[in-house]
């Protein structure tokens, strides 16, 4: 439980600047513009799709590992003769993996029209 509560904060901790609504505001400001433009601010995408109207569909993937530490928790008991035992216990640390992909809809006349993205880390 401390293991899951851990992750939740530090979740929140990471996520405290960057939401979901920021990137959104984003994406919504390159719809109309040209994908010369996106391109030249985001890089050469990873995936495009070549639509049958002569349009596009750009794909941007991001993935990274990150690795929270585990626990570490000490413990002294003492018997009836006051003699103390020392326990250490630790618990692992967790490897997540954070990822976002972003989609664009680009029109033949090379505008951005729509928008798209997934994954637990797009900010």
């Amino acid at each position: 439980m401390k293991k899951l509560l851990g992750i939740i904060v530090l979740g929140l901790l990471l996520g405290g600047c960057a939401t979901s609504e920021k990137y959104e505001a984003t994406l919504n400001s390159w719809v109309g513009t040209s994908v010369d433009n996106l391109v030249g601010s985001w890089g050469a995408p990873n995936g495009v799709y070549e639509k049958d109207d002569g349009g596009k569909v750009l794909t941007y993937f991001y993935s990274r590992q990150s690795t929270f530490e585990g626990t570490s928790s000490t413990k002294t008991v003492y018997d009836a003769s006051g003699y103390a035992t020392t326990t250490t216990s630790t618990t692992p640390g967790t490897d997540i993996t954070l990822t976002c992909k972003t989609t664009f809809v680009v029109s033949s006349a090379g505008k951005i029209t729509d928008w798209s993205y997934e994954g637990n880390h797009c900010r």
